[in-house]
């Protein structure tokens, strides 16, 4: 189940990446919305790497 959390997270981490870059390059674009959306990117970002570090950490040892 993780792992498809986990493309998920990446696929939104991506699309709210692409959408801070929009905004930026647009004139007049709002600073508080762009702070909101760069914190939603960076807990994405976060929750991506607590699954991976849980994934490593219960990965079986060979």
């Amino acid at each position: 189940m993780s792992k498809s959390v986990n493309r998920r997270l990446k696929k939104n981490h991506e699309l709210v990446s692409r959408l801070i870059a929009k905004r930026q390059g647009s004139k007049g674009y709002d600073p508080l919305m762009l702070g909101e959306l760069k914190k939603t990117r960076l807990s994405i970002k976060d929750r991506i790497a607590r699954i991976e570090a849980a994934e490593r950490h219960h990965a079986p040892a060979f």
